[in-house]
């Protein structure tokens, strides 16, 4: 039997998966890796197939299951993960006959926050946070005998546990879970306060959040499971319970927008348990609470992937940290704020003891002792990565929509800038800025005070961009009024952009529609630039990244211009996304 999963992504727990279930079963199996598609070699057996069928997760990154004509490729090693928990494991841990029965840690070799216990390079128990706990009889039995935790650097039950606590907010009420039945009954009494109405902190392999049940302002959403309340396409519903457990944008049914997410590891899986008859907590990073659940180990949590989805597009906004560590076939040693790819490996440069290389790659002024630093340009080198993601291998224009957005003409391993955005400035001699400026001083003064292209739009506005991101997706109309978008002889015309804005804030147009029109006016004048440049250069496709495309108004209206853009597919739109372009 050869098949070939079409999986891009340089993560290891779906391999870990099969060669679990291959272990599980007797089977001897081969496997390899060769960008998009993990390769898989095994006499075929029946019951090897069915339980692959039954055991392979939910995952964003599987698309499709094939026979392969030749095998290719090689296994890379094994990474810590970054994921939910598998069904297997949440089976462990609602099972009151296993020795994981409400422990929230539970978690195995093909699922789990792995990542946020490592301590240092290679993994192994002595260089994890674990290191302290010795495996008790059960779990050395199991590293030798169970195909999901062999060699398994962080396994752990009830009997050699990670104790938790549940207190009040002055700390004079105190509840510990040390053995097997206090975790049950710890998690109870956090449902039972959250039922009370009091807002519970709990400690999570994702960091620090605070719950309710009922709203309050800056709220995102947890989906204990499906809610009729908020309107899901099969898409969104099927990546929000994905092993993946990514953070996206959900509508309730009253119309506002919020961040959601599902259960995502063990302590909001046997949270959501106890709460039977709720569908859905809200949660926040507010740190003051009135009961906190936590635990002593100083985690370093890697942030959840946050997945944006418009209609066939999709990809994922800056900051997913959860898609991490990841395997790279590239040797170059690059670096970028707190993050490396050495060694094979993309991660966190705290993770590793010491880096020696003959020359680093750096995209901006990095405090770096080294003789050789290589200073690449980070939006070409991001946009590189998004042909490199699609297996592109022509001409194309790359349209970085970011802090400081720029066109770019790529050829292979070249990129040339064909047009740069340049700083953000406003010119007072316009008489709409002048009255605007008479009429609202204080958000003039505060406009002027702003740095960055949308966060200047989002001040005249009196708004965070957050806050202005999140009315854009809120509006509910067809279209909105046009901002003038056009290019000036020291690049983007500014002035006639804000002074538009100025113009339709002074004549009292509603923030929702005025924010959905910035991010349409500017997905109209970008996508038709990038059309006319292909044009002129006979490029034969359109690159799209930048932490600000991720927004559904700006991304319809560049797809309805260019349907075929090409957007990054495992790394994120934006800041760690460089490091697939290396």
């Amino acid at each position: 039997m050869l098949l070939r999963f079409k999986y891009p992504s340089h993560t290891t727990y779906f391999i870990a998966t099969i060669e679990a279930v291959a272990k599980s079963c007797g089977v001897d199996v081969d496997i390899g890796y060769s960008y998009p598609f993990v390769y898989l070699r095994a006499n075929e057996e029946d019951a090897f197939v069915q339980a692959l069928e039954k055991e392979l997760p939910n995952s964003l990154f599987l698309e499709k299951v094939e026979a392969a004509k030749e095998f290719m490729g090689q296994k890379p090693p094994y990474l810590p993960n970054g994921v939910g928990p598998c069904h297997r494991c949440i089976g462990e841990m609602l099972d009151p006959s296993s020795r994981r029965y409400y422990y929230p840690f539970t978690m195995c070799k093909a699922c789990g926050s792995h990542a946020s216990f490592l301590e240092r390079y290679p993994l192994k128990r002595q260089n994890t946070l674990l290191c302290v706990f010795q495996p008790c009889g059960g779990c050395k039995e199991e590293l030798l005998s169970n195909p999901w935790r062999a060699d398994f650097a962080l396994i752990s039950c009830l009997r050699c546990n990670i104790p938790l606590r549940l207190s009040n907010a002055s700390g004079t009420r105190m509840l510990y879970a040390n053995e097997k039945e206090e975790y049950k009954e710890l998690f109870g009494y956090a449902a039972a306060a959250l039922r009370d109405g009091k807002s519970l902190g709990m400690k999570t392999l994702r960091g620090h959040f605070r719950f309710y049940l009922t709203p309050q302002a800056n709220a995102k959403v947890l989906l204990l499971r499906p809610s009729e309340e908020f309107l899901m396409l099969a898409s969104e519903k099927r990546a929000l319970f994905s092993i993946e457990r990514p953070w996206l944008h959900l509508t309730h049914s009253g119309g506002r927008v919020y961040e959601a997410a599902a259960v995502w590891d063990g302590f909001t899986t046997l949270l959501a348990n106890e709460l039977q008859d709720y569908d859905v907590l809200y949660f926040d990073e507010e740190p003051q609470s009135d009961f906190m659940l936590d635990f002593d180990l100083p985690i370093t949590p890697y942030k959840a992937p946050r997945l944006f989805i418009n209609k066939h597009k999709r990809c994922f906004k800056s900051g997913s940290q959860g898609l991490f560590p990841k395997f790279t076939p590239s040797q170059r040693v690059a670096i970028y704020d707190e993050w490396v790819s050495y060694e094979g490996i993309v991660d966190r440069v705290e993770h590793f003891d010491e880096i020696r290389a003959q020359s680093v790659l750096t995209f901006k002024n990095e405090e770096i002792e080294h003789s050789q630093i290589v200073r690449q340009d980070f939006a070409a080198t991001l946009l590189g990565g998004v042909l490199r993601q699609n297996s592109f291998m022509g001409t194309a224009i790359g349209v970085y929509f970011g802090d400081e957005p720029a066109f770019y003409y790529l050829d292979k391993n070249r990129a040339t800038k064909i047009f740069d955005f340049n700083k953000p400035h406003c010119g007072s001699t316009r008489k709409v800025v002048e009255r605007f400026v008479r009429l609202e001083p204080k958000r003039y003064a505060r406009f002027m005070q702003t740095e960055g292209f949308l966060e200047k739009a989002a001040a005249l506005a009196g708004l965070e961009l957050e806050e202005f991101e999140r009315l854009a997706l809120e509006f509910g109309g067809k279209g909105g009024l046009s901002i003038d978008c056009k290019i000036a002889d020291d690049g983007f015309d500014y002035g006639s952009f804000y002074a538009s804005m100025m113009s339709f804030l002074l004549a009292g147009t509603d923030a929702k529609l005025l924010a959905y029109s910035v991010y349409e006016s500017l997905g109209e004048f970008m996508s038709q630039q990038a059309v006319e440049a292909m044009r002129k250069s006979k490029a034969t496709g359109i690159a799209l990244a930048g932490r600000h495309c991720t927004n559904s108004a700006f991304m319809s209206r560049f797809v309805r211009n260019y349907p075929g853009v090409l957007l990054p597919i495992e790394y994120p739109v934006d800041d760690e996304g460089v490091f697939a372009g290396i």
